[in-house]
C-alpha cells in the first residue's frame, strides 16, 4: 500500500529507485501527488530512466492539483519539446492555467511575458513537491547555446504565441505579491519588487510614487535586492528605519 510520507522519505535518504517504484504504485491507485512525483521522476530521470513523453502523461493526469506544479511542467515540456513537439502557444495555456491555479513560478513568468509579449526561456525550468514546492533553477549557461538554425523563424513563434498587454501583467505580479511566502521566500520578494515597479513606471496602472514607495520598501523588508537597491539609488534608505512605514501589502491596500 502507497504511503507518501514512507516514499519521501526514501526520497530524501537518496534511494530513488526505491522512491520511484513507491510514486508509481501511488499513482496506479489513482493519487495525484504520487503521480506528479513520478511524473517528476521520469523527467528528471531519477530513480528510473529518463522519459520525457511518459512524464507529460502523469503530468496530465496531475494538471489539476491545487499549487499549479504539474501545469507548470506540462509548459516547460512544451517549451523545450522534451516528449511533446516544442509548442509555445500549448506552453502559453500550461502556464497560464499554473499561474490560476497558484504557481508563484508562473505568476511571475507570465507577468513578463505580458510586459514583453514573448515565450522566452525562464530562470525557473522546473518544480519538485519531493518533499515540498521547489523550484529548479536554470544553470548559469543558456539552454540555447551556440547557433540555432532556424532562429529567426523560432524568434517569430516565441512572439506571436502571446501578446504584449500591460494590464494582464500588473494583474500577475500582484498575485505574486501577495503569494504565501512559504517555501519560496525570494520569489515572494520578487513578486513584490515587480509590481512596486508596475507604480514606478506606470505598466498596467497609473503611476504613483506614494504607493511605489511603500511598495519598493516592503519588497525590500521581504528580502529583494532589487528593491532595496531602488530605494537607495532614490534616495529613500531613511524610510527603512522609519516605523511608521513598515506596513504589510494588505495594510496598504496593496
Amino acid at each position: 500500500m502507497y504511503e507518501k510520507l514512507v516514499a519521501d522519505v526514501e526520497y530524501l535518504n537518496g534511494n530513488y529507485s526505491v522512491a520511484a517504484d513507491m510514486y508509481h504504485d501511488g499513482a496506479r491507485d489513482g493519487d495525484p501527488v504520487a503521480a506528479f512525483n513520478y511524473g517528476y521522476c521520469l523527467w528528471r530521470g531519477i530513480g528510473v530512466s529518463y522519459d520525457p513523453k511518459e512524464a507529460k502523461s502523469f503530468f496530465v493526469y496531475s494538471s489539476e492539483l491545487e499549487g499549479g506544479e504539474a501545469c507548470y511542467n506540462l509548459a516547460m515540456l512544451y517549451m523545450h519539446g522534451e516528449g511533446v513537439p516544442r509548442d509555445y502557444r500549448k506552453c502559453a495555456e500550461y502556464m497560464k492555467r499554473s499561474a490560476i491555479q497558484g504557481c508563484i513560478e508562473a505568476q511571475l513568468y507570465l507577468g513578463m511575458a505580458y510586459t514583453s509579449g514573448c515565450i522566452f526561456e525562464p530562470d525557473v525550468i522546473g518544480i519538485s513537491m519531493i518533499p515540498f514546492h521547489k523550484p529548479e533553477y536554470r544553470d548559469s549557461v543558456p539552454m540555447l547555446d551556440g547557433d540555432v538554425p532556424d532562429f529567426e523563424e523560432d524568434e517569430d513563434r516565441r512572439y506571436s504565441a502571446i501578446k504584449q498587454d500591460a494590464h494582464l501583467a500588473f494583474e500577475w505580479f500582484r498575485a505574486a505579491a501577495r503569494h504565501d511566502p512559504t517555501y519560496v521566500e525570494e520569489l515572494t520578494a520578487k513578486g513584490k519588487y515587480l509590481y512596486a515597479r508596475c507604480y514606478v513606471d506606470g505598466l498596467g496602472t497609473d503611476f504613483d510614487r506614494e504607493k511605489s514607495t511603500r511598495l519598493m520598501l516592503a519588497a525590500s523588508r521581504s528580502g529583494s535586492a532589487e528593491a532595496t537597491s531602488y530605494i537607495l539609488e532614490n534616495g529613500l534608505a531613511p524610510l527603512l528605519d522609519n516605523k511608521a512605514n513598515k506596513n504589510t501589502l494588505k495594510e496598504i491596500g496593496g
